[in-house]
């Protein structure tokens, strides 16, 4: 949003926000801002409301025209071709897994001819390959094709891809069991060699610096996650243990959950600082006339709604830890009893955190739906959180 406030501010050029940087919903698909292309722009952009640009001159630059700047998932360009002549059939099955007319979610479609080859390809762009795996829409397109009495010649990826995309896919077909994405070695020597990953020591830092960011909310997901990160650990030294043979199937499963739980949380540290870098963005935003005064207002207001969410989910995720430390208390490897009170603790701590962080923001959001709804989530979440933590404390008492 930064980058789009000074392009439209110092270059006088003309921004509009798409994806997820979207500052209304009807602008989130690309296809929509660009409709009428440059001419139809040209001509309704001083004019037409709804053609207003986000930031930069409600007109179009001489030599530059008008530009989008958006933030969206990684985008896979996937083709599948067909054994086939018949564009119809290409665009019958496209028709049937593209979201606009029924089919998946994040999948968007067309049926092409490829003449110089004699036959058909499904051209597929996956916006989201989690909430859509390639692997889902590959066998989508066989069965429909199969419908037709058609084979599936080949695929193709144009382009880049994520690695985590075809390791979904490696998953899915090889059927391959306790598979961690840690275990391909180019991913692992990246990581080392570029140093991705921020070191404890550098967040503390970070926290401890006079930037507000990152501040409460990610410290309560961190602290969270080394609850769960705890849970993890009590299932590893539980599995494979003679004495609790009887619970080896069901630790697996706590295990899995546990780690998912973990990867959430540490997923919303960085999301937490994220939303407040936001909230300030949306208070930087020029409010000289009455339009522009409208649009800081919404757009700070939804701004401020996202960042009282985030916190609200790590409420969710810490009441998750306490879930499975409370059947760790009981079926866990008993010498790490001790582990499991700090999960617990840390756990509730965390919580209370993020429900401090929760209220702050609603302090100055004026949809008052919104307020009410918001802090009875979490009123729910934090007295379900308290009287866990309670019960599996006086549950602990008694083993030490």
């Amino acid at each position: 949003m930064e980058l789009a406030e000074q392009v439209g501010e110092k270059l006088q050029i003309p921004v509009y926000l798409y994806e997820e940087a979207a500052t209304r919903e009807d602008r989130r698909n690309l296809a929509i801002i660009r409709k009428g292309e440059y001419e139809g722009l040209k001509k309704e952009i001083g004019s037409n409301p709804d053609r207003q640009p986000d930031f930069g001159p409600a007109q179009m630059h001489p030599s530059a025209g008008a530009v989008v700047i958006g933030a969206r998932f990684p985008l896979i360009a996937y083709n599948v071709y067909l054994g086939t002549k018949d564009l119809n059939i290409a665009k019958k099955i496209a028709a049937a897994i593209r979201f606009s007319s029924g089919g998946f979610r994040y999948v968007k479609a067309l049926g092409f001819e490829i003449k110089e080859r004699g036959i058909v390809q499904v051209s597929i762009n996956l916006v989201n390959y989690l909430g859509t795996p390639m692997y889902r829409v590959f066998e989508a397109i066989k069965d429909e094709a199969a419908r037709y009495g058609v084979p599936v010649i080949s695929s193709e990826i144009v382009g880049l891809t994520p690695v985590d995309a075809l390791i979904d896919v490696a998953e899915y077909y090889l059927k391959l069991e306790n598979f961690k994405k840690e275990q391909v070695l180019e991913k692992r020597l990246l990581e080392w060699e570029q140093g991705t990953k921020q070191s404890l020591s550098d967040f503390i830092n970070e926290v401890a610096s006079n930037s507000p960011a990152p501040g409460g909310g990610s410290v309560a997901a961190l602290v969270g996650s080394l609850g769960a990160a705890l849970s993890s650990m009590v299932c590893h030294l539980t599995i494979g243990k003679k004495k609790y043979a009887q619970y080896q199937a069901e630790m697996k499963e706590i295990l899995e959950s546990s780690e998912q739980t973990r990867k959430d949380l540490e997923d919303l540290i960085a999301k937490d600082q994220m939303s407040f870098n936001q909230v300030m963005s949306a208070y930087k935003l020029p409010k000289h006339t009455e339009a522009e005064q409208k649009r800081h207002k919404e757009v700070f207001q939804e701004a401020l709604k996202q960042a009282s969410l985030i916190p609200l989910q790590v409420m969710e995720k810490t009441a998750e830890v306490l879930e499975i430390s409370q059947i760790l208390a009981v079926k866990g490897n008993q010498n790490a009893i001790s582990d499991v009170a700090t999960a617990v603790q840390i756990a509730g701590a965390a919580s209370e955190s993020a429900w401090y962080n929760v209220k702050i923001n609603l302090k100055s959001i004026e949809d008052q739906n919104f307020v009410a709804d918001t802090k009875q989530r979490g009123l729910i979440i934090r007295y379900k959180v308290q009287a866990l933590v309670e019960d599996i404390v006086q549950m602990l008492e008694d083993k030490f």
